[in-house]
C-alpha cells in the first residue's frame, strides 16, 4: 500500500482534506462510489501525516478494506499534502501545532487531530471528518471561520 501512496500526486493546495476516520467510514459503509465521484470533481487530498497514520493500523481494519483501498489509491483521485511531522511523535505534534498558534490545542485538544486542523488552516482547505470529539466541534468550527474554512462530517452536496 505504501508504494501506491508514494505514486500519488503531491501538492501544497487542495480544496478538501480528508481525515483518516472519514476515509475509513466511507469504506466501511460502502460509500466508495460516492467518494470516487466527489474526488473526481474536486481537488481532494490527505495529509502525508494521516496517510502514515493509516498505514500503521490498516491491517487491523479487516474485511475488504485493504483491497478496496488499494483499488481506490490506484485511481489516483486524491493528492498528498506534505507534512513535517509524523504520527506517534506526540511532542513534535504539539510543537508543530503551537508554532502555528498556541491556542489551537484549546480548540482541538488531541495533538494528532490538531496537526490536520493546522494543515487545513495553512492551505485554506475544508476538512471532512467523522471525529465529533476533537475536530467536528463548535469550538473548532468557530476558530476555523477566521480562516474561511469549513469542517464537514460528510461530503458536501453538489
Amino acid at each position: 500500500m505504501k508504494e501506491l501512496i508514494e505514486l500519488l500526486h503531491k501538492t501544497n493546495r487542495v480544496d478538501y482534506l480528508l481525515d483518516t476516520c472519514f476515509l475509513v467510514y466511507m469504506f466501511k459503509t460502502n460509500k466508495i462510489k460516492k467518494l470516487v465521484n466527489f474526488c473526481t470533481h474536486n481537488v481532494v487530498g490527505m495529509s502525508e501525516f494521516n496517510l502514515k497514520e493509516l498505514l500503521h493500523f490498516h491491517h487491523k481494519l479487516g474485511g475488504t478494506f485493504n483491497h478496496q483501498f488499494r483499488n481506490f489509491l490506484k485511481q489516483e483521485l486524491i493528492h498528498v499534502t506534505p507534512s513535517t511531522v509524523s504520527p506517534g511523535e506526540r511532542q513534535n505534534e504539539k510543537t508543530f501545532v503551537t508554532n502555528f498558534d498556541p491556542h489551537i490545542l484549546q480548540c482541538v485538544p488531541d495533538p494528532s487531530d490538531a496537526v490536520l486542523f493546522v494543515q487545513a488552516l495553512q492551505m485554506s482547505a475544508n476538512i471532512i471528518t467523522r471525529d465529533k470529539h476533537h475536530i467536528f466541534t463548535a469550538v473548532a468550527e468557530n476558530y476555523s471561520q477566521k480562516y474561511n474554512i469549513k469542517i464537514l462530517n460528510d461530503l458536501p452536496l453538489g
